[in-house]
């Protein structure tokens, strides 16, 4: 019987044929070191928010308490109140978190993810924003565990509960679900591979059959379900170069089931996490985790570990920077070592790269042990700022800074100072609008637009955030490309 369906197979496709990893921990990141606390007095002088506004935001008022709490951190580690995703509509929200740089300024990073992953209020159409946040910025365990406290019962829930499913493998428990409720989807090339996965061979192939002759499926997924139900076909297999927008969970799946994966270098995060797995090759595991480790989405000691965990054979490229991570890592293990040369080293192939803050924070233990450092040692201290702002006196560290960072201005830097020396005109809401508004200029910001970063730090601010105000500043000293 299979011998038989196998031929039939063959000449239904004959014509295109011709031609887990470990999640990443909520814990884990909220132990890193450059974390500020979230709260605090505000002042109430001057009006902030002047220009900080974003066209076509509905913004909501709900005549009672919405029933619903998702997260994976508690109120009381997160700092994030309970209401903060309950002041916009889904829509705007999706709109607005889309059209975000990445990455940006670490802290705000940090905040975004924070207020992801925490314990708060809203419908299912607000989880699924998250959920969908989460797996665009390629945290796609955090987005599988989100989405898990949630009941899976709609089209559109279970749309996206597959795509989380398959981007962690686990696709087990999502066929399950759909086999015994095929209500759940009408992706009928989901149902012919969930009935695969399921051991319903016969089935699978009997669906494949009709909806293929139906039309139901394009020429690549066509043949790419056949080769899934038949390996053989795989040898003969050739398919058209994917989309990388249009690229789906399923087909990146079937591809590599297949024996054609899709490199990921050119994919969307949410496709990264699958070179992090111990099948794929220790260059694809570093460059997956610098892509995610520059957007947060990966914890900085996760990070560090993938440079040391073996030695280079090569040179150039990912190597060298492998090599000036482990040369510093060593350094700074020896307290005898003068690691100048070897911050210089890093420094120059990690700071444009974004990931000097993030392989600071791994090795913020070790970088705040040398203690006050000299005006000569400009990385190091450097370094030690976005390891650990928070500890740092603001104005006598900024103005450090602005002496090694030029390409701040003069006239930038004494507004941005005279603003922390400024009382607050008005408090206002910490809540999703207010703090994607902030992220939103921050973005304009780091393009160039020194006026935005001003807006966005009086933002923060007003919603009671100095403290993450200062560490933005910091960073925006440090990171801040040439204007």
């Amino acid at each position: 019987m299979r011998h038989a369906l196998t031929i039939t197979l063959m000449l239904w496709t004959v014509p295109l044929l011709a031609q887990s990893n470990a999640p990443i921990s909520a814990i884990d990141w909220l132990s890193q070191p450059s974390l500020t606390t979230l709260s605090e007095k505000t002042l109430i002088v001057k009006d902030p928010t002047s220009g900080a506004v974003f066209d076509d935001i509905t913004v909501i008022e709900l005549d009672a308490p919405v029933a619903k709490s998702y997260g994976l951190i508690p109120v009381k580690i997160s700092g994030i109140p309970q209401d903060f995703w309950t002041d916009i509509d889904p829509n705007s929200l999706t709109q607005i978190i889309g059209s975000l740089s990445e990455p940006g300024l670490p802290a705000a990073e940090d905040l975004l993810l924070r207020a992801l992953l925490a314990e708060s209020l809203g419908d299912d159409a607000v989880l699924g924003v998250r959920v969908w946040t989460l797996l665009n910025r390629g945290a796609v365990h955090a987005a599988y565990s989100l989405l898990g406290q949630s009941e899976i019962n709609s089209l559109e829930s279970f749309a996206l509960f597959a795509e989380a499913a398959l981007l962690t493998d686990n696709v087990e428990h999502m066929c399950s679900q759909l086999n015994a409720a095929r209500h759940l989807s009408n992706n009928e090339a989901l149902q012919v591979y969930c009935h695969a996965r399921a051991g319903s061979w016969d089935t699978a192939v009997l669906n494949y059959f009709t909806l293929n002759t139906l039309g139901a499926f394009s020429p690549t997924t066509s043949a790419l379900l056949a080769a899934d139900l038949d390996p053989e076909l795989a040898d003969v297999l050739s398919l058209p170069l994917p989309d990388p927008i249009s690229l789906t969970a399923l087909e990146f799946k079937l591809r590599a089931s297949v024996g054609q994966p899709v490199s990921t270098q050119t994919l969307p995060l949410k496709f990264i996490p699958s070179d992090l797995s111990a099948s794929a090759g220790w260059k694809q595991q570093i460059e997956a985790a610098e892509r995610l480790g520059a957007v947060g989405s990966l914890p900085a000691a996760q990070l560090l570990e993938r440079y040391k965990s073996s030695q280079p054979s090569a040179s150039g490229g990912v190597w060298d920077r492998v090599l000036a991570v482990q040369n510093l890592d060593r350094a700074l293990t020896d307290p005898i070592i003068d690691p100048s040369d070897e911050l210089l080293a890093l420094w120059t192939l990690m700071r444009d790269r974004k990931l000097a803050a993030p392989l600071a924070r791994a090795w913020a233990n070790k970088l705040m042990k040398f203690g006050e450092v000299t005006e000569n040692d400009g990385i190091l201290f450097q370094m030690q700022v976005l390891a650990s702002a928070n500890t740092m006196g603001f104005s006598a560290t900024m103005a450090r800074l602005h002496s090694y960072n030029p390409q701040v201005s003069t006239n930038s830097y004494q507004t941005l100072m005279a603003q922390f020396d400024s009382d607050i005109f008005a408090s206002i809401p910490f809540r999703s609008a207010n703090m994607l508004r902030a992220m939103r200029l921050i973005s304009d910001a780091l393009d160039g637009n020194d006026a935005a970063f001003f807006e966005a730090i009086s933002l923060y601010r007003a919603m009671g955030l100095t403290p993450l105000a200062q560490q933005l500043s910091m960073e925006f000293m440090i990171l801040a490309t040439d204007r």
